[in-house]
């Protein structure tokens, strides 16, 4: 018994396998569970599109910059926590992995509650300052009152989930998804339509779910038979710990509070060129676009790992050839995201109104040029995950925030003075052609010191 437990899977779930066995071990419940999450969003603003129309989606559509601010906090500790982890493991010091798991958890905590208490202060004026007028104010606020909570638990547990990845349970950090997405899918039709709860009750089926979700991962880590458990000794704050996590972090940290920015100048173009009917389009466009880009984010999350730990444990060919994998695949499945989107646009906006034919229109040509080049953006997402996880944080936070600082947010101010709303939907796609080229020479320039390129392999 006691060399079975010796020699378990378990206790090094990185080793004998090849490189794509692992890749789809890690990323295929990723992927499944990040295309989950991108579900989890949409459901509401399906719900809601059909009970209440353009005015319901673009009051939702609204709302991106708060809930990209909140997950600014996450991704701070949670991604960065969970790239020292992983090295912390390469390394084969379990006892420092299980102090950065406990000190993250305590982090994201106190950092979520803070954070919720400030929305409920502060509420009406900072959904005035977002873009909600008379009539959208009403349903942003009734929305808002009810999810807050459900944001808290949402972003401790989206950082806690890394760790359940990395520590060989892919499949479980999957399951937490699921769990989440199935509730809201189950239950918001029960409290919008039949209870009647309107917007109160889309807020609500969200919040169940995150609910569930997060004492699904409480119960993972208190669990006495946990590899890696929840425990007070574990959660004394170690400064050096922290700074670091957020060092690693901060690029991913900058890149959502950008996505804020970015969504709040976005909002307010579609709101000064084409008004709510824009802001609901452009709301439309950015749910497909999450589900063609989750993938994309779901595969970098499971090669994070696996290049943390060969990295970590010198194994500099297997963590580079991970990378050249992931790129293979992530431009494929780009490429069939954008050619979905580009046939299929007018389909998609129906799955969210199937009434209002201005919308439709609209949100059909929104949703072909959002998502045009989303081929590419696998250059940068797995860029990005690549020098987080080998601890460059410099190279991660200058890829990171190219697409939504150096070239998203200018080209949104610039382009509409001579384009008008054609150039507010277009300005992301350029984005991302400028994004992609600045990776390729970025990780061009990075593999050349080994003599390698960074898409096709080549043995040392």
């Amino acid at each position: 018994m006691r060399k079975k437990k010796k020699t378990s899977p378990n206790k090094n779930p990185f080793k004998g396998r090849s490189i794509s066995s692992l890749l789809i071990k890690f990323s295929a419940p990723a992927v499944a569970g990040m295309f989950v999450s991108a579900l989890y969003n949409i459901i509401s603003r399906v719900y809601v599109g059909r009970e209440f129309g353009a005015d319901g989606i673009a009051s939702i559509t609204l709302l991106f910059p708060m809930g990209f601010f909140f997950l600014a906090f996450s991704v701070l500790i949670g991604v960065g926590a969970n790239a020292l982890f992983s090295i912390r493991l390469g390394e084969k010091n379990e006892e420092e992995a299980r102090t950065i798991l406990g000190n993250a958890f305590v982090v994201l905590s106190v950092s979520s509650l803070i954070l919720m208490i400030l929305g409920y202060l502060f509420l009406e004026p900072v959904l005035l300052f977002l873009g909600a007028d008379e009539h959208t104010l009403t349903y942003a606020t009734q929305y808002m009152q009810v999810v807050l909570p459900g944001y808290a638990l949402f972003n401790i547990g989206a950082g806690m989930n890394n760790f359940i990845r990395s520590a060989g349970h892919p499949k479980t950090a999957m399951a937490t998804q699921f769990i989440g997405a199935f509730l809201n899918l189950t239950i918001a039709p029960l409290t919008i339509f039949v209870l009647g709860w309107g917007m109160r009750g889309a807020a609500a089926a969200t919040v169940s779910g995150q609910v569930v979700s997060f004492a699904w991962i409480l119960l993972f880590f208190l669990n006495s038979k946990a590899q890696f458990p929840l425990h007070f000794r574990y959660m004394r704050i170690k400064w050096k710990i922290v700074y670091d996590s957020a060092l690693i972090g901060l690029s991913q940290a900058v890149f959502q509070l950008a996505s804020s920015v970015l969504n709040f100048l976005l909002n307010h173009a579609l709101l000064k060129y084409g008004g709510n009917l824009a802001v609901s389009a452009m709301g439309v466009a950015v749910s497909a676009n999450a589900i063609f880009i989750m993938p994309l984010l779901g595969l970098s999350q499971g090669a994070q790992p696996l290049i943390g730990y060969n990295y970590g444990a010198r194994k500099f060919a297997l963590a580079f050839q991970t990378l050249k994998m992931a790129l293979r695949w992530g431009v494929g499945v780009g490429l069939a995201g954008s050619t979905i989107a580009i046939c299929f646009a007018p389909y998609i906006v129906q799955i969210f109104n199937n009434s209002d034919k201005e919308l439709i229109s609209m949100g059909a040509y929104a949703v072909r040029a959002l998502n045009i080049f989303t081929g590419f953006a696998a250059l940068q997402i797995l860029g990005t995950s690549f020098f987080q996880a080998i601890n460059k944080p410099f190279f991660a936070a200058a890829l990171s925030l190219s697409r939504q600082v150096l070239f998203v947010i200018p080209l949104i101010l610039i382009l509409p003075l001579f384009w008008g709303l054609n150039g507010v939907f277009f300005a992301p796609a350029i984005a991302d052609i400028l994004a992609c080229t600045l990776a390729f020479f970025l990780l061009k320039g990075y593999f050349a010191k080994y003599k390698q390129n960074f898409f096709f392999s080549k043995k040392f």
